[in-house]
């Protein structure tokens, strides 16, 4: 596979009544979630093997698909924030 998407995603916490992260400050409470193991992997399907447009779309599609998982397989975190537990 000559292409592959890697990345790093966290969801945090700003609280209520703060409207970004930046008056959350550097404590804000956060979840740091990693792509699924050796990433999102696709061969090019353009001439030669080259990137294309449609693959741009193919490795963001199952990227959102390994968020939305993993944000799901840990919702208990963050809704623990609320109460205080998390």
């Amino acid at each position: 596979m000559p292409y592959r998407l890697t990345y790093k995603f966290n969801i945090s916490w700003v609280g209520a009544g703060l409207n970004d992260m930046a008056q959350a400050g550097p404590n804000a409470q956060t979840l740091g979630l990693v792509n699924v193991s050796g990433g999102q992997n696709l061969g090019g399907t353009g001439t030669g093997g080259a990137l294309a447009t449609a693959d741009i779309t193919a490795l963001t599609n199952a990227a959102a698909a390994d968020m939305s998982a993993q944000l799901n397989a840990n919702i208990g975190v963050p809704q623990g924030w609320i109460s205080g537990q998390g």
